[in-house]
């Protein structure tokens, strides 16, 4: 899937980046529908009040981790990024808590070599919990976003036991650089 890249700055808010095909629950069937890619911005209030709200609505789960993380200072020349997914199309001045889908941390590194750090799709939307969730292709959606902003860059992530079958489906394969089995890289 092919995306155009489009990084409107508004107001110094959200970043809107892409629009990416999901699946919504319609009846009995998934149907594809757009959502927006879109990078929260660090400094900003409002932004960081829709981390906060969305990570409260999500209960203890790496969203929190991400709030609370937030302002931290990045080590070693490092740039970090909180992506969104969102069924959100417009008004990215004011990211609506209750619309995020799935939420990222990102680095940038100096070497090239990115890394996932955190990866939270939506609880209700994570299929191992709750039976058929309303809306599938989330986690999925942001890391192909990922590999399109930085194509010729390998991301890197450590993965729970639970997600490394979703990770390799998405092109990742195990990090001969590490010791440890959860240890994944895409190489672009």
């Amino acid at each position: 899937m092919g995306f155009i890249i489009n990084m409107n700055t508004l107001n110094f808010k959200a970043n809107f980046i892409n629009p990416v095909q999901i699946q919504k629950l319609d009846g009995n069937n998934y149907k594809p529908v757009e959502a927006s890619f879109t990078e929260l911005n660090l400094q900003d209030k409002k932004d960081i009040f829709s981390l906060k709200e969305a990570s409260q609505d999500w209960g203890e789960c790496y969203a929190t981790d991400m709030y609370i993380c937030s302002r931290d200072e990045v080590p070693d020349g490092n740039k970090k990024h909180i992506y969104a997914l969102t069924t959100q199309k417009q008004n990215f001045e004011y990211l609506k808590p209750d619309n995020i889908l799935g939420l990222v941390e990102f680095y940038e590194k100096p070497d090239k070599t990115n890394k996932i750090e955190l990866l939270q799709v939506h609880p209700d939307n994570i299929a191992m919990q709750f039976g058929r969730p309303k809306y599938k292709r989330v986690g999925s959606a942001i890391i192909d976003s990922l590999k399109n902003l930085f194509p010729n860059n390998p991301i890197k992530l450590h993965s729970v036991s639970t997600a490394k079958g979703f990770y390799k489906k998405l092109g990742f394969v195990p990090d001969k650089s590490s010791y440890d089995s959860l240890d994944y890289i895409w190489n672009g």
